[in-house]
């Protein structure tokens, strides 16, 4: 069966290239119905089911706000790309970017598609395997509960999810710091069927080891010197709820020995008290650590690292998830726009461009951190690559070789732009042009090797092939 799309236009369109180029790389994978205004579209989407509907940036701009409410109510899973043609697009797109599927970059259209199809499929598979009536409400074309991207490497998370969210299972969450721990620990309660009961959440890293045991296990009146009344430690605020143990893999050693009892017992004592409590709860760890290396070096228990890691989730980092970079760029972006004395009413596509060749090892907590300081240093109407120039500052700009290579070098020093131009060049020759690869190796995009390779003009490799490529 043949995809069905409803490509939205701007009126009064003086140069229709865009549209042409659209509908040209679209034929490929189903039937094309276009038109020039809302009404229109409206109509259309009463009437048709179409996998997705392309709205110029320009379009959404001018009238959304007056029609997509409807849309939605009409189609709330319905997948809608914004795309451009140009280098820039207005502020006012980012708005209700929580009911956008993606965004297009026309220019990028050629590697960029196929992926936006396969991950449109993927959605539509996953909405369609989704059981409970709460797991439906929580998904959203730009994401799931409180997380932001459809990436296939986050819809498989999401899967995850929905399929543990009903059981006991411990589950031990994986993932560098920044990723989103926490958030898989929400999504998991809201999707229980202890959503209704609390959520209690705490870091075992940010307690100093003399105080974690008296904030998990609470305590009695007089149990030491300063404990003037009796206090609820957090598996008993868990009671009929989840808790949650961020960063267990920071747990002192002799908690670790009371961890496991609780967990073997189904009960706890607080401190300066005789009696035992049972409890209630669905527990949720989360660590950045190694744990099988902690393990190793005698500062994790093997047997409660077995209690733990019953059922793990890898949470992907940023570098992995591509795909989201542009959505979550815009859900941040729309925070921190917020108000109408702010001056920014263009953001660069360069602006996202350069976000995915920057190594984000906060993920995104970090872009988050970004974005936020390109925002505060930019004075002019347009959010611009440049902004991120003071922010690059922090990395050397220039870089110590060992190896002389001519005109270029300075006493073994060469800029950095001549470094990463053949480091990509190596990279690519040693991998037979293979861009996935080369992607992968170099910790980047694909989309950015492609525009790399043109930057640098290394021509023998524009037409480098792909296959491999990861979809995420």
């Amino acid at each position: 069966m043949k995809h069905q799309f409803l490509i939205l236009a701007p009126r009064r369109r003086s140069d229709p290239k865009p549209e042409k180029l659209l509908q040209q790389h679209l034929k490929q994978y189903g039937e094309i119905t276009g038109t020039g205004d809302w009404v229109s579209l409206f109509n259309y989407a009463s009437i048709n089911k179409y996998s997705a509907i392309f709205i110029s940036c320009a379009a959404y701009a001018d009238e959304h706000q007056i029609w997509i409410k409807d849309l939605r109510r009409l189609h709330p899973h319905q997948s809608i790309i914004l795309y451009s043609a140009r280098e820039d697009f207005d502020v006012r797109v980012i708005k209700e970017t929580s009911r956008v599927f993606g965004l297009l970059k026309l220019i990028d259209i050629e590697h960029s598609l196929s992926s936006l199809m396969t991950r449109i499929a993927k959605y539509q598979e996953f909405r369609a395997s989704l059981g409970s009536q709460v797991s439906k409400e929580l998904l959203r074309p730009g994401g799931f509960g409180e997380f932001v991207g459809n990436s296939l490497v986050m819809l498989d998370v999401y899967r995850q999810l929905t399929r543990v969210a009903n059981s006991e299972y411990t589950v031990l969450i994986l993932g560098e710091s920044g990723s989103g721990k926490e958030l898989v620990a929400k999504t998991i309660h809201q999707l229980s069927d202890r959503r209704k009961q609390a959520f209690v959440s705490i870091n075992c890293a940010a307690i100093p080891e003399n105080l974690l045991e008296s904030e998990l296990f609470g305590y009695e009146k007089g149990a030491f010197t300063g404990a003037t009344q009796n206090k609820m430690g957090k598996f008993e605020l868990a009671h009929g709820g989840t808790l949650f143990l961020d960063e267990i893999g920071d747990m002192p050693q002799e908690l670790q020995v009371k961890m496991l009892r609780v967990l073997e017992d189904g009960k706890i004592q607080p401190l300066g008290s005789v009696k035992e409590k049972e409890i209630d709860i669905r527990l949720v760890t989360a660590t950045h650590r190694d744990l099988p290396t902690q393990i190793k070096n005698g500062l994790f228990r093997e047997d409660l690292h077995y209690r733990l890691n019953v059922i793990p989730i890898n949470l992907p980092p940023l570098r992995d998830r591509a795909a989201d970079l542009p959505l979550l760029v815009i859900y941040f972006l729309e925070k921190l726009l917020r108000g109408e004395d702010q001056p920014i009413h263009r953001i660069a596509w360069a602006l996202l461009d350069e976000l995915e060749t920057m190594s984000l090892h906060g993920n995104v907590r970090e872009l988050e951190n970004i974005l936020t300081r390109s925002v505060f240093q930019t004075d002019g109407e347009l959010l611009s690559a440049d902004s991120l120039s003071t922010i690059r500052e922090d990395t050397p700009q220039m870089v110590q070789s060992q190896v002389h290579t001519g005109k270029d070098d300075q006493n073994g020093v060469r800029p950095l732009w001549q470094i990463e131009k053949d480091a990509l060049q190596k990279a690519l020759e040693t991998l037979d042009g293979n861009i996935s690869q080369t992607a992968l190796q170099l910790q980047i995009s694909r989309t950015a090797i492609y525009r790399k390779i043109k930057k640098y003009d290394l021509a023998v490799f524009q037409g480098a092939s792909a296959q491999g490529d990861e979809h995420a």
